[in-house]
């Protein structure tokens, strides 16, 4: 049988050689994971930038055009309280209506 690394007839320099491959290593593969973490954060630090750096660019031009805090719809049934209890057909026709007498619709 041959003599194993623990074995004291095994050469020393071959044991050192040994210790010494396997201590690099295990150094190799921690400056890795290191090297990970190191590159996780910088890539997360980088996604929260460019993101907050959209939310800017998108608050340094609002839309041109802005929803009013009323609609239409809205005000024709606040003009008459008893348009609300009417069917959704029935609001409709008469909203339809409404908007002719007030030249809210598009003319052909």
């Amino acid at each position: 049988m041959p003599p194993t690394p623990l074995d004291p007839s095994f050469p020393l320099h071959i044991t050192l050689l040994l210790y010494t491959a396997t201590g690099a290593l295990l150094l190799i593969l921690f400056l890795l994971f290191l090297i990970h973490s190191k590159f996780y954060a910088l890539s997360a630090k980088l996604t929260r930038s460019s993101r907050s750096a959209k939310n800017e660019e998108q608050d340094a031009f609002p839309n041109v055009v802005e929803a009013p805090s009323s609609t239409h719809f809205e005000e024709f049934l606040n003009e008459h309280s008893d348009r609300r209890r009417l069917t959704k057909k029935e609001q409709f026709k008469a909203y339809r209506a409404w908007r002719s007498e007030k030249g809210l619709n598009w003319t052909k």
